[in-house]
């Protein structure tokens, strides 16, 4: 009996989480056939390139945006860039390549995230990734 109800409550907590947290797809064009995911405060896309190609677009991205970097660090197939808007909230921007030509792009701006910001950034990446 106890196990029954610990396992009830268990489902009804996760589901309650997922329900509440705000996740949500985000689409990137018209026909909705490039979606990002807006979730727990963190946006994620991948994008078809390699980490340090991902790096100096987002790097660009961010004066483009007029964000002050605060710490970058590029690997072989990882990066990790810190950033403060003007209003100072902190930014982070996670790359890492998933095989040799996509790399997962991972965006959370503030502490409880914002998706317009973040799509705001991804967009700026994305226009000088070309």
């Amino acid at each position: 009996m106890k196990k029954s109800l610990l396992s009830r409550f268990s489902l009804l907590l996760l589901s309650a989480t997922c329900l509440f947290t705000g996740c949500s797809t985000v689409n990137l064009d018209e026909s909705g056939d490039t979606q990002a995911v807006y979730q727990f405060g963190g946006f994620e896309m991948l994008l078809n390139s390699t980490a340090p190609i991902a790096f100096n677009a987002a790097q660009k991205a961010l004066k483009d945006l007029d964000l002050y970097q605060t710490k970058g660090q590029l690997n072989a197939f990882d990066a990790q860039i810190y950033a403060r808007s003007r209003n100072d909230q902190k930014i982070s921007i996670e790359i890492k390549e998933i095989n040799s030509k996509q790399t997962l792009l991972k965006i959370r701006w503030g502490t409880a995230g914002s998706k317009a910001n973040s799509r705001a950034l991804y967009d700026a990446i994305e226009k000088n990734m070309h």
